[in-house]
């Protein structure tokens, strides 16, 4: 192959995945064993078939700002008990013992003035920690709670001798014989013990679980991993603004596939575009551009490339990768759109390879053929899940499985119109995608959908 290194050459791309181990016996290595690719796959077929080709990543610890959104890998304990010490719930005077209380004050750290000036305002008087029987001391909300002290008397309540010096109950307040023992005092652990488990794995992280993490003593947590995905965008004809000439198309990819893949599961390290020429989709899969690291040596995932799918000699992203290599695991799929749609990968290990087609629609609902199940499987989540739905009209029966976007009105699914390969209106107001087999649906038979994962 030639300007490719030869599988292991320590130069190699491919060399990331596993070490080259050298056997000194001297006997010759086994030839690894053989993948037939599935041509034109079922739809239910394809979808397990991506599901089970690939193994699920271990999982990582995120700080907690970057945790948000991601799934829990396992359950959290709490290190510490929350509160972690007795506060104060009220602003008022932590009291010990029964009325009248003399008050307590905090004392000056020095006495000297002039070494007053050089200490932080925060720090020039030691706080009360104890409190013997009859005494009291001023306390905010959250303050802590001086051993001793049996609860904290608000200061609506809160009656002060002249001097400032003696605190008793005031008429007013709902008992003035008593306050009950702990009353306004938030005791360790009241919340959670040391060792509870607060967080339970595989819940889906949202800014009050990111907040209890937080409160509870942790800076990090652990996550399942995304898998990171390059996004590999062809076609000569393709304008990424304004209004396309005759002969020219609008990115339909670009601006929402990144956040697809986001959505299904994946992390996109790499977007970018290709010409259409075997030889720039070879340098995109094997070299890095400036500043960026190849598809290779950036330990990506997952490539999904756009275009260039069919066997026409316009289409290279099939041969660069059979230069490369590649194994095909699912070589086309018996479904409408989307027909040239495969799933390769790449040596040693490398890379999965999912090759959608050009037409946007096509692309769209193959990614749910094939990328969606292939990123569930390696994010650690179950087989993404179908329903069922009456269908409120016949759905006509092609000779393969149709995936037709559809809307639901009443509890039954509709097919929407303008739903051509290359067609978007359609896809733009569906709900979900209609998996129409073969033999058609008849009005009020149950038929199964996809749901769309931003409905």
């Amino acid at each position: 192959m030639s300007g490719l290194p030869l599988p292991h050459d320590t130069n190699s791309p491919y060399t990331h995945a596993l070490p080259v181990i050298e056997d000194d016996s001297g006997a010759p290595e086994s030839a690894a064993e053989e993948v037939e690719a599935v041509h034109d796959a079922e739809w239910h077929q394809a979808r397990q078939f991506s599901y089970e080709i690939a193994t699920a990543l271990p999982s990582h610890w995120l700080p907690l700002q970057e945790a948000l959104g991601e799934v829990l890998a396992e359950d959290v304990t709490a290190p510490i008990p929350v509160p972690h010490y007795a506060s104060s719930a009220m602003d008022g005077y932590a009291v010990a013992g029964p009325q009248p209380w003399t008050v307590v004050v905090p004392e000056p750290v020095e006495t000297d003035p002039r070494k007053m000036l050089t200490i932080p305002p925060k720090e020039l008087y030691r706080p009360v920690l104890n409190l013997e029987p009859g005494e009291a001391t001023r306390i905010v909300t959250g303050g802590l709670v001086p051993a001793g002290a049996r609860a904290v008397l608000r200061d609506e309540y809160a009656q002060l001798s002249a001097e400032g010096t003696v605190l008793t109950i005031a008429a007013h307040a709902p008992s003035a014989e008593d306050i009950p023992y702990g009353q306004n005092i938030r005791r360790t652990g009241e919340e959670v013990a040391a060792g509870d488990v607060i967080l339970h794995a595989e819940c889906l992280l949202n800014p009050a679980h990111i907040a209890f993490a937080a409160v509870s003593g942790h800076d990090m947590l652990p996550v399942r991993r995304r898998p990171r995905v390059t996004i590999l965008l062809t076609g000569s004809e393709v304008v990424e603004d304004g209004i396309p000439e005759p002969g020219q198309v609008r990115d339909a990819f670009g601006p929402q596939l990144p956040t697809f893949v986001e959505m299904l599961g994946g992390s996109v390290d790499q977007l970018r575009r290709v010409e259409d020429t075997a030889k720039a989709m070879l340098s995109a899969l094997t070299e890095a551009p400036s500043g960026m690291g190849s598809v290779l040596d950036a330990r990506t995932e997952v490539v999904i490339t756009t275009g260039g799918t069919g066997h026409s000699d316009a289409d290279h992203v099939r041969s660069a990768l059979q230069e490369l290599g590649a194994v095909f695991l699912l070589d086309g799929l018996a479904q409408r759109p989307g027909h040239p749609t495969f799933l390769a990968r790449l040596p040693e290990d490398g890379p999965f390879v999912v090759g959608l087609p050009g037409n946007p629609l096509a692309a769209m609902t193959s990614v749910f053929t094939v990328a969606q199940p292939l990123l569930a499987r390696l994010h650690g989540d179950r087989p993404p899940a179908t329903r069922t739905l009456p269908a409120a009209e016949e759905l006509p029966g092609q000779k393969v499985t149709a995936l037709v976007p559809g809307y639901l009105r009443d509890g039954t699914v509709h097919p929407r119109d303008r739903v051509g390969a290359n067609m978007l209106r359609g896809l733009a107001h569906a709900d979900v995608i209609i998996v129409v087999p073969p033999g058609g649906v008849a009005a009020g038979q149950d038929v199964e959908v996809v749901p769309l994962p931003w409905r």
